[in-house]
């Protein structure tokens, strides 16, 4: 009896652990693509701290798994692709936050040529109605 209860014990963490392994594995995949995104929106010029941390961590979670340490590695994995997530995302923030402000300098630039056009116009009436008068 004691040998199956052993043999079911082994099982379940062999079994547990090979999840492990396989989710830290994905993690790990799933940080460097988080990694890739970032940096393709500019994350080296906007989001440097998070993205380098990111990269630290992925490159210490690489090397807990080569050690056989996967929940460190899938931990440090977890946290390199959230450092990348924020990375990206103040990135993103960033260039919107750009395209906004380009956006309100266009507005107010067609305002003032709307004012423009509008002073011109008001200034041809004038002239039609002095001429109108002759």
């Amino acid at each position: 009896m004691k040998w199956i209860v052993w043999l079911i014990t082994l099982t379940v963490v062999l079994g547990c652990g090979g999840q492990l392994q396989q989710l830290a594995v994905e993690t790990m995949e799933n940080a460097q693509v988080a990694l890739t995104s970032a940096n393709a929106m500019g994350a080296q010029e906007t989001a440097d701290t998070p993205l380098r941390a990111a990269q630290e961590m992925l490159v210490t979670a690489e090397n807990a798994m080569n050690a056989g340490d996967v929940e460190q590695a899938y931990r440090l994995a977890l946290r390199a692709y959230l450092h990348a997530r924020i990375a990206t995302e103040i990135a993103i923030a960033i260039r919107e936050e750009a395209n906004v402000q380009e956006a309100q300098a266009q507005l107010t630039l067609t305002g003032q040529n709307v004012d423009e056009v509008l002073q011109r116009l008001e200034t041809m009436k004038a002239e039609l109605g002095a001429l109108q008068r002759f």
